[in-house]
């Protein structure tokens, strides 16, 4: 009988394991430092608002495994440097079909990011056309991802984004309130975003109470997220001058938030801040 119960519990676990292991992802990579480098670039962009950091992180992920192609992605897309920028599109659309169906499909969505990306930084109009395919070739392809790899939660992260571009501020609020109800904790940068979009919503209280449980929860008023969020709310309410100082003081903390940086531009515009 105990016998009988313990390979019981021995093959329950087993089961257990096999599917945690199926349920990972190395975005191809099979070095672990690298991949820690990778997910915590996610983390300091996403979590904390900390875009220099995260781009010293993805770059450690690409200096310890050359060939991660993903990792890459993430360094073109977060680079200031447009000749980097193009040099890396360049060998990622070169070398993608080295990569299996998860990751290639990822690497799709990143590159089709990192034109648009290049396009804005150098003023290239972006047609509403090369938009459109953008949001689909992302809607289809991560939500295929997440069905495999639910737990994956940046790419989770960029989806819900994604989901707000195609369908609306509502439609994202929607996906938000649907993850918390199976269970699943937002992130950090989630209950930012969530805040953003009750602001966009004209939901000022609940985005403001969603703002100080984010702000409670980090624990840490020098991080870029907090003030940046608070911004991002007193902007749609029409309070430019706290708005600025807000993103302002973000831009402080890290000068590479590109987020604030065109934030800031569009409420010195309508301050009438001249350029510096």
């Amino acid at each position: 009988m105990i016998k009988a119960l313990f390979s019981f519990l021995l093959i329950t676990f087993l089961i257990q394991l096999s599917y945690s292991q199926e349920k990972s992802f190395t975005y191809g990579t099979s070095n672990a430092e690298a991949l820690r480098y990778y997910e915590q670039g996610w983390e300091y962009i996403l979590d904390k608002g900390e875009w220099q950091k995260a781009e010293d992180a993805f770059r450690k992920a690409v200096a310890i495994d050359p060939e991660f192609l993903l990792g890459w992605s993430q360094v073109g897309r977060i680079s200031h440097d447009p000749e980097e920028r193009s040099a890396i599109f360049t060998k990622l659309q070169q070398q993608k079909e080295k990569l299996n169906d998860w990751e290639k499909d990822l690497l799709v969505v990143y590159l089709a990011s990192l034109e648009i990306i290049d396009a804005k930084d150098r003023g290239i109009p972006i047609t509403p056309e090369k938009v459109k395919a953008f949001y689909q070739t992302s809607e289809q392809n991560f939500s295929e991802f997440l069905k495999h790899y639910p737990h994956e939660r940046y790419v989770h992260a960029e989806y819900i984004e994604v989901i707000h571009g195609i369908y609306g501020e509502q439609a994202g609020l929607d996906s938000l309130e649907k993850h918390q109800k199976e269970g699943l904790e937002l992130i950090p940068f989630l209950m930012s975003y969530q805040a953003q979009l009750m602001a966009e919503t004209k939901q000022f209280e609940q985005a403001l109470k969603t703002a100080l449980q984010l702000e409670k929860r980090l624990d840490n008023p020098d991080l870029p997220i907090i003030p940046f969020t608070y911004g991002y709310i007193a902007f749609e309410k029409g309070e430019d001058e706290v708005a600025a100082m807000l993103i302002d003081k973000t831009l402080s903390l890290d000068p590479k938030h590109v987020i604030a940086q065109r934030l800031q531009k569009k409420i010195h515009d309508q301050l009438g801040i001249p350029k510096n």
